[in-house]
């Protein structure tokens, strides 16, 4: 099995790469990059002969269609505004593709090629993260037992727990979280897609232990792309928000209420620049510091019925930071799940041809058996708490 990973250089590459080098079965794995020499030094950090260093360039179709062709798998882990012309590569040399989510409307865009990818005998599975992915597993799980579902609510969060960085770290790409925080999120109420406005819908939920109360906002996520429409069963009304460990909330709101995330050009000395590049450009020349280690769960709960009777289920996700790698719980949960679906598309144990989310294709039940085996705990609340595996 050969796997080639783009986004190579980058933080959830890591856990990608990592997982696929513990895994029977994975031959070669390309860690690609747009920058050769950054895949050069992940990789030579890995100390490993299966993992090779690859130049790719992600807006570059023809040159990914000829690399992908020598490969079983492409997951993705790029920039989401990438993810229509690497997955169009894909298609084109009739590879398997993953990614981590699209954050809604770049989801729905690549949803619209699913005859395409049919037509190519290939399968793109959208969003196989933690949230989006490991989230729809969950709500497909529980779907599964009701008869009747009118509401479901999304939430995830972490905390840190080993000694905050004296530099700023983001959780993942500084830009999807820029996003995150200004873009209009999508709910679904009364059975209609709204969109709503950024940092609406503020609300305090409790996850588990040691992350305990929370205070998140309504965010833009690709879970609602898909989830509606696959959970089926009258669901009338759902939603999802994150919450951010409080410093990095006021931190980044403090960023864009400075207009600092603006993408309008300001002159400066006479040229024209973005805030937003500006931004980013400065955050990624910071110091490379120890990564802050943090624990993260995702949490859904469904409101309907079983049989006639109102019945409310919910799973929760929780995840560790992994001791042996020194990464935490919220770039693990979000690496190890593409690396276990881009080993059962190579292992053909995924049938379903097209563009899908984790939903339609992801077995719930081997796949928590996955995660559990790798430290990550699915626990299932009803009329008590257990854990599924």
């Amino acid at each position: 099995m050969k796997i080639i990973v783009l986004g190579g250089a980058g933080a959830m590459a890591q856990v990608i790469v990592r997982d696929l080098l513990e895994s029977p079965g994975v031959d070669t794995i390309g860690v690609a990059d747009v920058n050769r020499d950054a895949a050069s030094r992940a990789v030579s950090k890995l100390g490993n002969g299966r993992a090779l260093a690859v130049q790719a360039d992600a807006t570059d179709v023809p040159g990914l269609k000829r690399l992908f062709g020598q490969y079983d798998a492409v997951i993705n882990s790029t920039w989401y505004q990438f993810n229509l012309l690497v997955m169009e590569a894909a298609i084109q040399s009739g590879v398997d593709y993953l990614d981590l989510g699209g954050l809604y409307h770049t989801t729905v865009k690549q949803l619209e090629l699913d005859r395409r990818a049919k037509d190519a005998g290939v399968t793109c599975i959208l969003g196989m993260g933690s949230s989006p992915g490991t989230m729809n597993v969950l709500a497909a799980h529980g779907a599964s037992k009701m008869t009747r579902i009118s509401k479901v609510k999304l939430r995830s969060g972490s905390v840190v727990v080993s000694k905050p960085s004296e530099v700023f770290q983001s959780p993942y790409s500084l830009r999807t979280v820029i996003d995150e925080f200004t873009l209009p999120p999508i709910i679904l109420r009364d059975g209609k897609v709204k969109e709503i406005p950024a940092l609406s819908g503020k609300e305090r939920f409790v996850l588990p232990e040691p992350i305990n109360e929370m205070e998140g906002y309504y965010t833009l996520h690709s879970e609602l792309a898909s989830l509606p429409m696959n959970l089926g069963k009258g669901v009338r009304d759902m939603d999802f928000i994150v919450a951010y460990p409080p410093e990095f909330t006021r931190t980044i709101m403090s960023l864009v209420k400075m207009g600092l995330a603006s993408l309008s050009p300001v002159k400066v000395r006479g040229s024209e620049v973005r805030p937003y590049d500006v931004l980013v450009a400065a955050v990624d020349s910071l110091p490379k510091t120890e990564p802050e280690l943090d624990i993260d769960a995702q949490r859904v709960e469904l409101y309907g019925e079983i049989d006639g009777r109102s019945a409310t289920l919910k799973y929760d996700a929780v995840t560790a930071p992994n001791d042996r790698w020194k990464i935490g719980g919220g770039t693990v949960d979000t690496g190890v799940p593409p690396s276990i679906a881009a080993q059962w598309l190579g292992k053909r144990m995924i049938k379903v041809k097209g563009v899908v989310p984790p939903e339609s294709c992801i077995d719930p039940l081997p796949y928590f058996s996955e995660l559990s085996r790798r430290g990550i705990r699915v626990y299932e609340h009803s009329e008590e708490t257990r854990p599924l595996f």
